[in-house]
């Protein structure tokens, strides 16, 4: 907090703020005070009307808090204000009106409250806002077409709310923006064919959990910034685009819950571009039509950064290459229902930071391999609903963390080892039935 303490009087409403917002009689005393940052201290009650006096403040944040009822109207009056910081607390009814006559504004957080109604088109005369945070809240109704004329916005995130109808042609006017999010919502419509154009310094695109429609969108290949890009639960259909080797920055690609792919040989071609995204540490295209073979030199070049690699639900055929070892960094691998062959490789030893390994509803046999055992940070495994024959490996008991282990619907016989799961104290699944 950055402000004189010119008397005692302000101290002393500086500590009944801290109290209780609602009991802060002292606080319209503080005339010269810059800033108000009172971040995650249980703060709890109303933002008092006091505040209006305070015509010098430039920053309040008070975000983390337990500050409920609505923003008062006094708050016009500091017209100075540059900051505002409210998210994570429990404020209710509408998104005030005059936000918008605040002009010096450039950082407007207002997420993760009980915000309802629609966005106030009045927020599009800020024009120096360069960060508008809404995310969940219960706004709802279309995404008002003003917020285009915020052309020094670089933040949007209007994620985890209720909006519906389609992008407005005028937040394309956002050249500027690095970082969107419309996560979470009921848009439908398409993305704009030509988004490296329109948005060429974006790094961050979220979109998932809408009903977007139409094909993948390869003008993503050219964002050259571009670092996180997520589209999953949507209607996306089609081919992914095989020319994504060029985001060098990629850390994070999910298409999962879409349509793409038709199950043919050449679904999975795209996975060659991305063995030039270096950075990639989540790849994620579970649950689409993408039908095609996981070859050796496609999956052992893959970023060595990899944490997640989830394609479980396609239909992937054919054999869980030797090269999967190669990638050491891995602490999940999904590949559940799909249509794969063969063995586990004995290299799957080599993923010694693996959590998560679901291999659940494919074709899969033989013994399960005792270099399985190596994998000592294993959490969840599912091997059910394969072809598995054998004894279960005596080196499980090496993973004393597992919570859930299934292997159920498969060949397996022979005793249980003595003493196999009772290692593992922190077992909360164990599924064996054939």
């Amino acid at each position: 907090m950055a402000m004189p303490l010119s008397s005692e009087t302000d101290r002393i409403a500086l500590l009944a703020l801290k109290d209780k917002l609602t009991n802060a009689p002292f606080l319209g005393n503080l005339t010269f005070l810059r800033e108000i940052n009172l971040t995650s201290i249980n703060l709890y009650g109303g933002i008092p009307r006091e505040v209006g006096p305070l015509k010098r403040v430039q920053i309040l944040d008070l975000r983390q808090n337990n500050i409920n009822g609505e923003i008062p109207m006094e708050m016009i009056n500091c017209s100075r204000l540059e900051v505002i910081i409210l998210q994570n607390n429990n404020l209710t009814d509408k998104v005030p009106l005059w936000f918008g006559s605040i002009m010096q504004l450039t950082i407007l957080g207002l997420g993760a409250n009980s915000f309802v109604g629609s966005i106030p088109p009045s927020l599009g005369n800020l024009s120096w806002l360069e960060v508008l945070s809404l995310k969940y809240n219960h706004l709802e109704g279309s995404i008002t077409p003003t917020l285009g004329r915020m052309l020094n916005l670089k933040i949007l995130n209007l994620g985890a709310n209720n909006f519906s109808g389609q992008i407005p042609p005028s937040l394309y006017n956002l050249s500027n923006i690095q970082d969107l999010t419309l996560t979470e919502n009921h848009l439908v419509g398409t993305l704009h064919s030509n988004l490296h154009m329109v948005f060429p310094n974006l790094r961050f695109l979220r979109c998932g959990g809408n009903r977007f429609t139409d094909s993948f969108p390869s003008s993503i290949s050219n964002l050259s910034e571009l670092q996180l890009f997520e589209i999953a639960q949507n209607d996306f259909h089609g081919s992914i685009s095989p020319t994504l080797g060029s985001l060098h920055k990629l850390r994070y690609f999910n298409v999962a819950g879409n349509r793409f792919g038709s199950g043919r040989a050449d679904d999975l071609h795209f996975l060659s571009s991305l063995q030039n995204c270096t950075q990639l540490q989540i790849l994620g295209i579970n649950n689409n039509y993408l039908g095609g073979v996981l070859t050796e030199d496609v999956i052992a070049n893959l970023s060595s950064n990899l944490l997640w690699l989830v394609m479980g639900t396609n239909q992937i055929s054919r054999r869980i290459p030797d090269g999967i070892g190669k990638l050491i960094n891995l602490e999940a691998l999904g590949m559940e229902r799909n249509s794969l062959e063969g063995t586990i490789p004995y290299s799957i030893g080599k993923l010694k930071n693996m959590v998560q390994l679901t291999l659940g509803g494919n074709k899969l046999f033989g013994n399960i391999p005792l270099a399985i055992g190596n994998l000592t940070m294993l959490s969840e495994v599912d091997l059910g609903s394969n072809k598995f024959e054998g004894f279960i490996p005596f080196t499980l008991a090496n993973c004393t963390k597992m919570e859930r282990f299934y292997a159920d619907e498969n060949n397996l016989s022979g005793n249980i080892p003595n003493q196999l799961f009772g290692y593992h104290q922190g077992l909360i699944v164990l599924c064996l039935y054939s």
